[in-house]
């Protein structure tokens, strides 16, 4: 009798497990989306034929609060458009905190594609209203650029500060001005390449779609990407602080300084 239920005990164990393998399926490595992201031009197009989902600051979704810290939003053709100011914009908006003394809100995003030749930049224009949804400033947010040895810390910055205790909501949006512009963007030749994975990695053979360029390069911007939003931190600060925001000025160099420096003494 214990042998006949230790039988069907195990019988049954095989029969759970049997059942899982089927009802758990693990990822493939050819189901990774290898799909090249979109040209500035079909983000264009695709943002003039939207139909957009609501006219005016006052109509805008301000549900989210602003994050303690700032995390991602991706703003692409599945994201709704509205009508702000006779234009179409992509947005986000949020609630901000109770006003105690002025803050910082920090921006962070990165070019669309690997190859810079190809990419485009989400620039933000950023809107404070009041309880009304009555416009008090709006910024077309210059971005300046940071490489850090932490990929998730590179990218072009920006901050506004939050210094009017009647502002209530936050919206981020993409002007007129703002797609017309371009952002310096100085590429360091180790930035945005590809991790090292073990030749025994299953992932070893995936290969980029196009090298990472390097030099430097005037990106314009686009009205989609992804968008880090949140309160400043103090990682975030020397990023914003100490970022490159133009093109460097010439100098001639460091020995006629110096020459110049002991004639002057």
């Amino acid at each position: 009798m214990h042998r006949f239920l230790r039988f069907v005990i195990c019988a049954l164990g095989i029969a759970l497990l049997a059942g899982c393998s089927h009802a758990v399926k693990l990822p493939l490595l050819g189901a990774i989306d290898n799909t090249p992201p979109p040209s500035r031009d079909a983000a264009m197009r695709q943002l003039a034929s939207a139909t957009p989902c609501c006219n005016g600051w006052a109509k805008l979704a301000f549900h989210d609060a602003l994050p303690h810290r700032p995390r991602p939003f991706t703003l692409d053709r599945f994201s709704p458009v509205a009508t702000i100011d006779g234009e179409r914009t992509h947005f986000l908006a949020f609630v901000l905190p109770a006003y105690k003394h002025p803050y910082r809100v920090v921006f962070q995003t990165q070019p669309s594609a690997r190859h810079l030749g190809n990419s485009f930049l989400l620039a933000p224009t950023v809107t404070l209203l009041d309880a009304g949804y009555h416009p008090l400033s709006s910024t077309d947010l210059p971005l300046c650029v940071y490489i850090n040895w932490r990929p998730s810390m590179s990218g072009g910055f920006g901050a506004v500060t939050v210094d009017n205790a009647a502002a209530r909501y936050l919206a981020v949006t993409t002007s007129k001005q703002q797609l017309a512009a371009k952002t310096y963007w100085a590429q360091s030749p180790t930035s945005f390449s590809d991790v090292s994975v073990p030749s025994a990695s299953g992932l070893a053979s995936i290969q980029p779609q196009a090298p990472v360029s390097s030099g430097s390069f005037n990106l314009p911007h686009g009205p989609t990407g992804t968008l880090y939003v949140g309160a400043m931190t103090p990682a975030y600060a020397s990023a914003v602080d100490n970022g490159l925001c133009g093109k460097p000025a010439k100098g001639s160099g460091l020995l006629p300084k110096l020459r110049h420096a002991l004639q002057d003494r």
